[in-house]
């Protein structure tokens, strides 16, 4: 096939919803690639994601509704018959391979959703109440960001033993600390008539404090979400389990999954539109933009409603007897490994004194290794 001269491209780029001034941007970043190899500028354009997208995006004169859709349309986003969100097979863009979790894009859509909704009051749940094709795409897209976000450190540390070195290792290059300080209840769940529960997950996130300043409307603090088995130190994700079909359409029938592979859709990560307080820091204008944006959905898969039916979340031990209690919280790394030595058969009498004292103490939870220090050293507790 014949390469198209740069009019022909700037003509079907046009066609592809682009704006005048983003066009002027893709003009001028073709003659600059001219000499070696313009066909890249082609390529590149449709990679989401892309350096060359994300600065066109940026750009655009279009309002920041427009620009999210312009995105999913792009990847040619519908909802299935089961309420999944599907990326079209046939669509002339595709997210970039090389997209890493705390990409230049990433931290522009977030802003985008932010600079629509962000700055909605308490408990308005702005997506919801909207309930449009437009907010449930918008809403079941964040899946694609967790799942490019895993895919790319998984194929960048091919050598590392597990996910959590790997998330380490990034975060470290990147130069932001990783917070492990935001409640992993609803990451945690268990069967309804399970008696033995004790939590296996941690949630970590990236980054602890925004990589911006505090009055910058960029703002990437505990943006991505990571769930990590404590043992295993590996991903709890539902993309771990997903059936991906011949056709490149993922397979969104709760019937073809057992209830033990639903686990893991009950508790996977989920992307942060909104900036989630844990115990870091929130401008004052998003202040309630994570319990808005994140915590309730206008659409929910039929996947992940029949998970939630088998796989159930338990309160804050701090608010309700024999409530959950984070294994891993402020202590980080030491919590990790004081859980780690803990052997498996005083595992839950452990877990169970933990959360008892938390109850009794009125105590937000602050990781195991807190309350086995104190435990161990005969301190009244």
């Amino acid at each position: 096939m014949e390469m198209m001269n740069l009019e022909q491209q700037l003509s079907n780029l046009a066609k592809e919803g682009w704006d005048k001034r983003s066009l002027r941007y893709y003009r001028r970043n073709y003659f600059k690639q001219a000499a070696s190899a313009p066909i890249d500028c082609w390529q590149e354009i449709h990679e989401v994601g892309t350096p060359l997208y994300t600065k066109m995006l940026q750009r655009s004169w279009l309002p920041a509704r427009l620009k999210i859709q312009l995105v999913l349309n792009h990847l040619g986003t519908y909802v299935d018959e089961h309420n999944f969100l599907q990326l079209a097979p046939t669509a002339k863009y595709h997210i970039w391979a090389d997209l890493a979790p705390l990409a230049e894009f990433n931290v522009l859509f977030r802003t985008l959703v932010l600079q629509l909704y962000g700055k909605a009051p308490k408990n308005s749940r702005p997506l919801v109440q909207e309930n449009s094709d437009f907010t449930r795409c918008l809403n079941l897209f964040r899946g694609y960001i967790d799942r490019q976000a895993i895919s790319y450190l998984r194929q960048t540390y091919p050598v590392l033993p597990n996910d959590f070195w790997r998330l380490a290792v990034y975060a470290k290059q990147c130069g932001v600390e990783l917070d492990f300080e935001t409640g992993a209840n609803y990451h945690n769940r268990h069967l309804a008539e399970q008696s033995d529960f004790v939590p296996e997950n941690m949630k970590v996130q990236l980054a602890k404090n925004s990589s911006y300043g505090y009055f910058s409307r960029f703002n990437d603090a505990r943006m991505v979400e990571f769930i990590i088995n404590v043992d295993t130190l590996e991903f709890v994700s539902q993309w771990n389990v997903i059936k991906q079909e011949k056709t490149g359409k993922f397979c969104s029938d709760p019937e073809k999954y057992t209830v033990s592979e639903l686990r893991a859709l009950a508790d996977t990560e989920s992307f942060n539109y909104g900036i989630p307080h844990g115990k870091g820091r929130v401008p004052w204008r998003y202040r309630y933009s994570h319990g808005n944006l994140d915590g309730v959905n206008p659409l929910e898969s039929d996947l992940r409603k029949r998970a939630k039916k088998f796989w159930h979340a338990d309160g804050d031990a701090k608010k309700e007897a024999n409530g959950y209690g984070d294994l891993v919280n402020s202590n980080g790394i030491a919590d990790i490994l004081c859980w780690q030595n803990v052997s498996r058969e005083n595992r839950l009498a452990l877990y169970r004194n933990y959360t008892s004292w938390l109850y009794q103490t009125k105590r937000t939870s602050t990781g195991i290794f807190r309350y086995y220090a104190l435990h161990s050293s005969g301190e009244n507790i």
